[in-house]
């Protein structure tokens, strides 16, 4: 098939592992293809020490495949894992009151309307701070005034 290029199937395994590789590292800036570059290179490498047919080096591409998409998924680091939302940040923030708490209502926090509780009766304009956030429900408190 590429005899007339002087290329050997398995020559073509490699030159395919390595534009892949190329690509993903340069231009994709990801490693989702590099797996698919790491089975073409294996079975590059298995096809240029043991003469099988196209069919079977192609099982052997998609097997190796597996296998270092495997083994890249168990190496990454728990840092890179996704992490689950968490609003806990906006605990002691300040919010502007939107609708009369008492005991529910609305406040404001970032431009965006969230439903909020407290024990204590604020007032339209009034600030408040977020004491603990449940779900989309924002408990607030007084803000404590300091005496001198």
């Amino acid at each position: 098939m590429f005899e007339s290029l002087g290329l050997e199937v398995w020559h073509i395994w490699l030159i395919a592992a390595s534009v892949i590789a190329v690509v993903e590292l340069l231009l994709l800036g990801s490693y989702y293809l590099l797996a698919v570059a790491g089975g073409a290179a294996i079975t590059g490498l298995i096809a240029s020490l043991v003469d099988i047919s196209l069919t079977v080096q192609w099982f052997v591409f998609i097997f190796a495949t597996v296998i270092v998409s495997v083994l890249m998924r168990s190496l990454r680091s728990p840092a890179t894992k996704e992490i689950p939302d968490d609003i806990s940040y906006m605990e002691g923030k300040l919010v502007t009151v939107l609708e009369r708490v008492s005991p529910r209502g609305r406040v404001i926090y970032k431009s965006v309307s969230w439903a909020a509780e407290s024990a204590e009766v604020f007032e339209v304009d009034e600030t408040a701070r977020i004491k603990h956030v449940d779900g989309s429900t924002l408990f607030i408190e007084k803000l404590e005034v300091n005496k001198k």
